[in-house]
């Protein structure tokens, strides 16, 4: 049976009202054959994923070619085997306090926790659904995360739009010390349309300045994303999705894919790493 929770027994109808986004909640960056990426749905509201894009790649404005905003110009120029940049199938939804888990590898999945996942970027088998490949989008023939640093980015973009040819960012996570793994878009221009400012690299925080230890995962602990500025950003609905004080907001926990991680009690990065 695939990966679908509720979150009814975890979190309230209050943090239902409050959130107004989709969120990552869980990433895996190691074992290889273990790695995927898990979403929630916090709000009281279905929301479609018809228009939903995720991807792992990083920049700012002087490689715009190799960055996904380029998606509304033309293909990546740089698609590496190991990144991705895809989108969930049209018509696709996601339930209020539903929880959703997107493998690298289905099949590698399956093996190593014993259940399925719901999606798949790399279409490996192992029963789950796998992501479409946008226009201009690519799924790498070994799509992964890398261990030591690196991001994972949640946001919409609709190319059948003639007016605006922005990316909306829903979610954003990043780790280790690497500040050219990082998302800036400030001074990116597409067409007609014009990025908000983000957060410069140098003073994002990042939820930690490696990966997580092996058969440990990284877990949002902050349904709602902690200090991160909520107006005047390029998120979905207005935040400044670069600016959230990840280091607070995440910590490191055993996997539990499928399920939201909530025990606030426990340290996070941010002063001295968990222990479990």
């Amino acid at each position: 049976m695939k990966l679908v929770f509720s979150l009814c027994l975890l979190v309230s109808a209050l943090a239902f009202a409050d959130a107004d986004h989709l969120l990552l909640t869980e990433i895996c960056d190691t074992p290889t054959a273990g790695e995927f990426v898990e979403i929630c749905n916090p709000t009281a509201s279905t929301i479609s994923l018809s228009l939903v894009h995720i991807t792992d790649l990083y920049g700012d404005s002087s490689c715009i070619d190799d960055f996904y905003p380029q998606i509304a110009l033309g293909p990546i120029s740089y698609q590496s085997a190991y990144d991705f940049l895809v989108k969930f199938p049209y018509g696709d939804e996601i339930a209020p306090g539903q929880v959703i888990v997107i493998a690298m590898s289905g099949s590698a999945f399956e093996t190593e926790y014993g259940v399925q996942a719901d999606y798949d970027i790399m279409g490996t088998g192992g029963g789950a659904t796998v992501m479409s490949v946008p226009t201009n989008g690519f799924a790498g023939a070994t799509a992964g995360l890398t261990n030591s640093g690196e991001t994972v980015t949640l946001f919409s973009y609709d190319d059948s739009s003639d007016s605006d040819d922005l990316c909306y960012d829903i979610d954003y996570a990043v780790w280790g010390d690497d500040e050219g793994e990082f998302v800036d878009k400030t001074g990116i221009t597409i067409n007609s349309s014009t990025y908000l400012n983000d957060i410069p690299w140098a003073s994002q925080d990042a939820i930690f300045n490696t990966g997580h230890a092996y058969g440990f995962t990284f877990q949002r602990i902050d349904l709602w994303e902690g200090t991160e500025t909520p107006t005047g950003g390029n998120g979905i609905t207005g935040h400044d999705e670069t600016s959230e004080n990840l280091s607070e907001t995440w910590c490191e926990a055993e996997p539990t894919p499928g399920t939201v991680y909530t025990a606030l009690e426990r340290e996070t990065w941010g002063s001295i790493k968990s222990t479990f």
